[in-house]
């Protein structure tokens, strides 16, 4: 298993839980990153099936929070599109009175 193998259950130099739980944070963010550097890897059939769910897992929460986040972004721009639009309306008015020698078009035309 892994922590036999990585000698963390080692009695004559034993290794302190937070050095254990700080290992198996770095094999959980390489292993969900697909960065694999692959110095801690699953050694058993049961730590690799634990590792594929985690992976799957990983995927599936990544995804919805992408998607929340793409939602997000999507009701923002429709709430600003108005102001959007008028940006380019002012800037059509704009580029009308300079054609125009810069007289000012009267407010009822706009």
């Amino acid at each position: 298993m892994f922590i036999n193998y990585f000698g963390m259950d080692d009695l004559d130099k034993p290794v302190s839980n937070g050095r254990k739980c700080l290992i198996m944070i770095y094999f959980a963010f390489t292993s969900l990153s697909t960065v694999g550097f692959g110095d801690y890897t699953p050694r058993a059939d049961e730590e690799r099936i634990v590792i594929a769910v985690m992976l799957l897992t990983g995927v599936a929460i990544f995804s919805y929070i992408m998607g929340s986040f793409i939602s997000i972004i999507k009701k923002w721009q429709e709430l600003y599109e108005d102001f959007d639009q008028a940006d380019d309306l002012l800037k059509f008015f704009s580029l009308l009175e300079r054609f125009n020698g810069d007289i000012p078009i009267p407010v009822e035309l706009r």
